[in-house]
């Protein structure tokens, strides 16, 4: 455990800047992939594995570098680096190094095949994983998870779910969010607002339905203007009123939507 809570202390996560969103580090100046290649190589190989070298290398550079490492490596060596690395490693530093090789749709699949995989679901992670992303992120998510499993995300989610929760999944996963933009539409943010409180508190029983689409086919920052709204109709905000209205997966997945346009 020590050497993996150095290895996150090492972390300088790169928020800003244009580089894609991948779990990554800030760019190393003075970068030298064959030479960090013959490094990793070294460090594999030494008996009792050499961690410190492969944690100090790999937490020091950012995704794309490390994927020339990896390239680099494999001239080198004949075999593939993460393959390499997995052989070499074990528990909770094993499974954070081989994350760091991941793109974040990568990982992002990665994530949701674990969780409906086998017997049972893991429910918390799949609701992280769709209710949290982005459209933009849910399409190349999609992309990636028939790439990696040969297999429709929305199959899996469809055949693993049920009820009101897996219509919300879908529905999210068919990424159908609105884009964005300037032009700031009053009166259907009027319109939306009103209709969720219709929709929930207003009647006995939950008009599930209008629920998902309007929270999983609006912008965000439209949602946030709606939410605010939305107090103008009912005694209580949004968040208040899923939980009296829903319950179990359902309620953490309205509430998981809700909270992130809140702090977006």
């Amino acid at each position: 455990m020590a050497l993996v809570s150095e290895f996150l202390g090492q972390l300088t996560l790169n928020f800003g800047g244009s580089e894609p969103k991948f779990p990554t580090v800030v760019a190393a100046g003075d970068f030298d992939p064959a030479k960090d290649a013959a490094r990793i190589e070294t460090a594999v190989k030494t008996k009792g594995v050499d961690e410190l070298t492969i944690i100090d290398i790999l937490t020091r550079r950012s995704y794309s570098q490390r994927r020339e490492i990896a390239f680099e490596y494999e001239k080198r060596s004949k075999k593939d680096m993460i393959t390499a690395l997995k052989g070499a490693l074990s528990g909770s530093l094993e499974a954070v190094i081989l994350g760091l090789m991941k793109s974040t749709a990568q990982y992002d699949a990665s994530e949701i095949k674990g969780s409906i995989k086998g017997l049972g679901t893991d429910e918390e992670t799949l609701i992280e994983m769709v209710c949290s992303r982005s459209a933009d992120e849910l399409v190349e998510i999609k992309r990636v998870y028939k790439e990696l499993f040969k297999k429709d995300l929305e199959k899996d989610v469809s055949g693993d779910t049920s009820g009101d929760f897996r219509s919300l999944l879908l529905a999210l996963v068919q990424a159908k969010r609105d884009e964005p933009s300037n032009i700031v539409d009053y009166e259907k943010i009027d319109q939306d607002a009103r209709a969720l409180y219709e929709a929930g508190v207003k009647r006995k029983g939950t008009d599930v339905a209008t629920w998902i689409t309007i929270m999983s086919e609006r912008s965000v920052p439209h949602l946030q203007k709606v939410f605010d709204r939305y107090k103008s109709y009912s005694p209580y905000d949004m968040q208040e009123s899923i939980r009296k209205e829903v319950k179990g997966d359902l309620e953490k997945s309205f509430l998981t939507l809700a909270e992130n346009c809140c702090t977006d």
